[in-house]
């Protein structure tokens, strides 16, 4: 068996780790709710000792980075109103933003790299997946009745909010 890879892993949509993401900090973050959905913005920051802990708290000392990554920026966090469970996160961090699909049934998270250069200001694009992605991203994360909800509902006035606690992180 060779080493080498064989490239099909750039078909893959995203890594997918069988650790859930690192929870929110509440001191960082702003609610905006949204019918059957809480959309959370915060402030965060990613570091290796952030990652090592939520292994650790996670049950998985094995697991440790010492990637050096230093990153953070804005964060959007996608729950359930009703059971407040995690399903979307969108990390517009400032050197590798990226997204994940939470599958909250294997206690598993997928992360997706974002591609700035083709998709531009992640920010921006975080605002148009909200307005107009959310049903297909939650159901490929695994909550098929929470995006039946969401399709039956207008989050225009919830997403504007959004999108104006996102313009003041920048002020």
């Amino acid at each position: 068996m060779s080493s080498v890879p064989s490239g099909i892993e750039a078909y893959f949509l995203g890594r997918s780790y069988d650790v859930m993401p690192i929870p929110m900090d509440a001191a960082f973050c702003v609610e905006v709710p949204a019918g059957p959905l809480l959309f959370i913005v915060e402030s965060r920051r990613l570091t290796d000792e952030a990652i090592n802990e939520n292994a650790v708290d996670r049950g998985r000392p094995d697991a440790t980075y010492d990637t050096g990554i230093a990153d953070g920026g804005a964060c959007v966090h996608v729950l359930g109103s009703a059971d407040r469970l995690e399903w979307l996160r969108f990390d517009c961090f400032d050197n590798e933003p990226h997204y994940h699909y939470i599958r909250n049934a294997e206690q598993a998270n997928v992360v997706v790299r974002f591609d700035q250069f083709a998709e531009g200001d992640p920010e921006a694009w975080t605002i148009g997946r909200l307005r107009n992605n959310l049903v297909p991203m939650l159901r490929h994360a695994g909550a098929e009745e929470l995006a039946e909800q969401v399709a039956a509902e207008d989050l225009n006035a919830a997403v504007d909010q959004v999108a104006g606690i996102l313009e003041r992180l920048h002020a």
